[in-house]
């Protein structure tokens, strides 16, 4: 199986929606899917957790606003911007938007 999925991840850690993207990222790698995530707003601070790097890892792309993000970012996340986030989710098959 082959395609792209997009991940969008805008709400804060209380809500979990990191850990959701995870999952659903763990099981897309699993199917031969390549996988975007991109996190903004609230979930920008994933970009600086060692599971946003394993995910890097596993063969995602990881990318965190620039505007919302004010930190280091693990290694292999990118910090970028909303022009990252239309680039992901105009190229993929399926966007899961976690907004």
């Amino acid at each position: 199986m082959d395609g792209r999925l997009a991940l969008v991840v805008a709400t804060p850690p209380a809500r979990g929606d990191f850990e959701r993207a995870e999952r659903l990222a763990h099981a897309a790698r699993g199917r031969g899917l390549d996988v975007d995530i991109f996190l903004m707003a609230g979930a920008a601070v994933w970009a600086a957790d060692p599971r946003a790097a394993a995910l890097v890892e596993e063969g995602c792309e990881v990318v965190v606003c620039g505007t919302n993000f004010g930190a280091e970012a693990v290694p292999g996340v990118l910090v970028g911007s909303q022009d990252d986030h239309a680039r992901m989710v105009s190229r993929a098959d399926r966007v899961v938007a976690l907004t």
